[in-house]
C-alpha cells in the first residue's frame, strides 16, 4: 500500500444551515470572521444577482498554495434548502441528523492524483470537482461512518 501524501492544513469546515443571514451575522459579529465571498446557486448556473445560498467566511489567512492563491482557511455556510449541491446531496450529511456538511483538508497540488490513486486502491469512491473561480480542484469521498471529506488543492489560474 502507498504511503499517504501529506495533508497541509484544514481548508474549510462546512455547515448546513437553515437561516443563512442569521448564521453569517453570528460568525461575523460574534466570532470575528470576515466575509470572503457569497454565491447564489439554486440551480447549476450561478445567479449573480440572487440571494446567496452559500457564504464563505475567512477564519484566517494561510501561507499555503491555496492560501496564497486566494483560498484562506474558511468556514462555509450552505443553505441546505436552496443550494443545488445540498439539495441533490452531492456532498454532506442528512441535515435532519447533523449540521455538519463536510470537512475539507488542503493537500499539495503535486500530490492530488497520488491521493486519488491511493484512495481508489483502498476501494474508496472518489468524486473530483473543479473550482476555477477559486483556482482549486478537490476530491470528495466518505469515511467509514459516512462523514464526507474533501481534499482540495490549488491549481494554476488559466
Amino acid at each position: 500500500m502507498q504511503v499517504a501524501p501529506p495533508i497541509t492544513c484544514v481548508s474549510e469546515v462546512v455547515l448546513s444551515v437553515a437561516d443563512l443571514p442569521t448564521m453569517r451575522d453570528f460568525y461575523m459579529n460574534v466570532m470575528g470572521f470576515r466575509l470572503h465571498s457569497e454565491l447564489s446557486m439554486e440551480t447549476a448556473v450561478p445567479d449573480l444577482c440572487g440571494e446567496p445560498t452559500i457564504t464563505f467566511l475567512t477564519i484566517c489567512e494561510t501561507d499555503t498554495p491555496l492560501g496564497r492563491g486566494g483560498h484562506p482557511q474558511l468556514l462555509a455556510l450552505i443553505d441546505y434548502r436552496r443550494h443545488i449541491h445540498a439539495k441533490i446531496r452531492f456532498v454532506g450529511h442528512d441535515v435532519t441528523r447533523s449540521t455538519l456538511n463536510h470537512l475539507a483538508f488542503e493537500i499539495p497540488p503535486q500530490s492530488f492524483y497520488q491521493h486519488v490513486e491511493r484512495l481508489q486502491e483502498l476501494g474508496i469512491d472518489v468524486t473530483i470537482s473543479e473550482f476555477p473561480d477559486m483556482n482549486a480542484r478537490a476530491m470528495f469521498f466518505s469515511d467509514p461512518e459516512g462523514n464526507v471529506l474533501e481534499l482540495i488543492s490549488h491549481t494554476s489560474p488559466n
